[in-house]
Formats: C-alpha cells, sequence, structure tokens
C-alpha cells in the first residue's frame, strides 16, 4: 500500500510539474492586424492569431488620428458584416465559422456589469454588437468606441475595444459557447470609421491565464497595421532604335520588391519585376507597334517589420507589423 500511495504521489508531482512547465512557456506572440479602406466610407478590419498561443482576453485597437468616426446611426442599424473562426474548445479543438451583422446595439442589448468589466466606468461613444451565427447559435459580441488614455492618446483619440469570454471555463461560469478560443475575424465597417492618407492602427492584445479566466496583463503585445499611399511612376526613352521603359514602385517614399504590368493601351504586355528599391525596367519589343504605355501594380498587404523599430516605445513588445496594400496606375507615356 505504501508502495502505491508513493507511485501515485509521484505521478501527481510529474503531472504538476508538467502543468507548471506548460504555463511557463506558453506564449502569446502571433496576434496580427491588418486595416484597409475601400470605396464607400468602408473600413475592413482583419485580426488574426494562433491556435497554439494563449486565449486573447481583450483586444484595443487604437485608431489613428484623422479617421472622422460617426456615431449618429440609431440603434439596431446594421452597419456592418462579420466573418470569424474559432477552435470550439468544447467541441475537441473543432474549427468553427461564424457570421453575422454588426448593428448598434440596441438599448439594454449589453449589460451593464460586462461593459464595466471591459471598458470601466468610460460611457463609450458607439456600442456595436456583432450578431454571430454558429451552428444553430447566436453569439453576441459588443464592440466598444472609447477615447484613449494614458500614453496610448499620443497614438489616436479612441480606440475599438473588444472583450472575449475565457475559452477553457465552462459556460455557465462564464466561459464562452463551444469554449471558442478565437483564431481570425473579418469585420467590415460602413459609414462608422473614416479612412486616413496614411497613419498607424495599433491593437494591443491581452491574454488570459490559462484554466482560471483571468486576463494576463503582463503578457500584453502590440501589433500595428500601416495605412500609407503608394504609386508607381513609368518614363521611356528610345536611343539608337531601342525603347525602353523606366519606372519604380513606392509606398510613403520608399521602394521595394514587386511585380508590375507594363500595358499598352488597355491590353497587357508584359510582366516585369521591381527590384528591393523599386525600380524596373523594360525593353519594348522591335516588333510591338504600340506607342502608349502605363505601368500598373497591385500590392497586397505585407509584414513590415520596420514599424517595430518606430514603435519601440509603447512599452509592450511589439509583434507582427504589416502596411496596406494598394493598387496604382501611371500615368501614359508616349514612345514612338
Amino acid at each position: 500500500m505504501r508502495n502505491r500511495t508513493r507511485t501515485a504521489v509521484l505521478a501527481l508531482a510529474a503531472l504538476a510539474a508538467l502543468a507548471l512547465a506548460a504555463v511557463a512557456t506558453a506564449a502569446y506572440t502571433s496576434p496580427k492586424l491588418s486595416v484597409s479602406y475601400a470605396p464607400g466610407n468602408v473600413t475592413n478590419i482583419v485580426a488574426s492569431a494562433s491556435v497554439d498561443d494563449d486565449s486573447t482576453a481583450r483586444a484595443a485597437i487604437v485608431i489613428p488620428n484623422g479617421s472622422a468616426v460617426t456615431a449618429t446611426a440609431a440603434p439596431g442599424t446594421k452597419v456592418g458584416t462579420a466573418k470569424a473562426q474559432v477552435s470550439a474548445l468544447a467541441l475537441g479543438g473543432a474549427l468553427l465559422p461564424l457570421a453575422g451583422d454588426i448593428v448598434v446595439a440596441p438599448p439594454g442589448a449589453v449589460a451593464a456589469a460586462s461593459q464595466v468589466g471591459c471598458i470601466g466606468p468610460v460611457a463609450p461613444q458607439l456600442t456595436l454588437l456583432l450578431v454571430l451565427q454558429a451552428a444553430g447559435q447566436t453569439i453576441n459580441l459588443p464592440a466598444y468606441i472609447v477615447p484613449t488614455s494614458g500614453a496610448q492618446t499620443a497614438l489616436g483619440s479612441t480606440q475599438l475595444v473588444f472583450c472575449l469570454p475565457p475559452p477553457d471555463i465552462p459556460a455557465d461560469k462564464g466561459g464562452a459557447t463551444f469554449g471558442a478560443k478565437f483564431l481570425t475575424a473579418d469585420l467590415t465597417l460602413t459609414n462608422v470609421i473614416g479612412p486616413v492618407v496614411q497613419g498607424a492602427w495599433i491593437a494591443f492584445w491581452t491574454p488570459y491565464n490559462a484554466g482560471v479566466g483571468t486576463a494576463n496583463q503582463a503578457a500584453t503585445v502590440a501589433s500595428p497595421a500601416a495605412i500609407a499611399p503608394g504609386g508607381i511612376t513609368l518614363a521611356g526613352r528610345k536611343v539608337k532604335g531601342v525603347r525602353r521603359l523606366t519606372g519604380r514602385v513606392t509606398q510613403a517614399g520608399q521602394g521595394f520588391a514587386t511585380r508590375v504590368t507594363i500595358l499598352a493601351g488597355t491590353r497587357r504586355l508584359a510582366t516585369v519585376a521591381a527590384r528591393a528599391n523599386g525600380t524596373f525596367t523594360y525593353r519594348v519589343p522591335k516588333t510591338s507597334k504600340a506607342t502608349t504605355f502605363r505601368a500598373r501594380t497591385v500590392v497586397a498587404g505585407r509584414s513590415a517589420p520596420p514599424l517595430c523599430t518606430a514603435l519601440g516605445s509603447l512599452g509592450v513588445p511589439c509583434v507582427n507589423p504589416t502596411v496596406s496594400g494598394f493598387t496604382a496606375t501611371s500615368r501614359a507615356v508616349r514612345l514612338r
């Protein structure tokens, strides 16, 4: 009996050590944000985190100065759409898609205790409600536009704040439905947050302490998403009968490698590579009868490591910086 007891104690000790090791090595480095705009005062916000990271407790996304926030829509008005994916821990970690509308929260739709628990006593400028459908159930997730405070006021005057329920405690004790652990969210808002030509959205992400439903403030990280204008130039020159086009792709004044389409009128003539400094060249075939040329580039949002260097004073680790994409077409160049 004594040997069995000792074996059981050692087994429990080993399990405890493994649990502590898991907590000690838990990570929270994957949160990522990207933002883009579309005609019609449409703002698209895409956020993501890894299934292997700790669960997200709170995301506070600082909106850049110069973005006009419109808070005049009547309660119940649809102002956007949302798509998301979660890992349903209560369903063995199955990936669960969610989708629905974003509406201005009607009176009483968000419990006062829930609001205070997320944003404190501050009165929101606007409360939104993500009405998400998943596996036959409706999940209502509030989002608040509130003023920034403290050091964050230098980054922007307002922020969009989400608080998520913990996925690893029972739903009847305040945990998430299905044990839903946030992985991705794609939000499209219309006539809520105006665009800026240049600036940076900065999300501050705070994870949960695993298994206890409390926020781990010390593990907060920031992920910036820059908005910057892009452009493309084109010039032409004919030397000894050879027609050559040259140009450069830049964003916020900086060149970078990408692909460029050379157009003859509206017809695609060729695709060339821009170098690391953004410059590109194209030699027009002697057989081509085209005389008017343009250059066009479609650049997707991408990683932007220099952003974290520029934001070194945030006071928390900076991870996964991004910069917005753009589409640009050069002026027409005539070259006979």
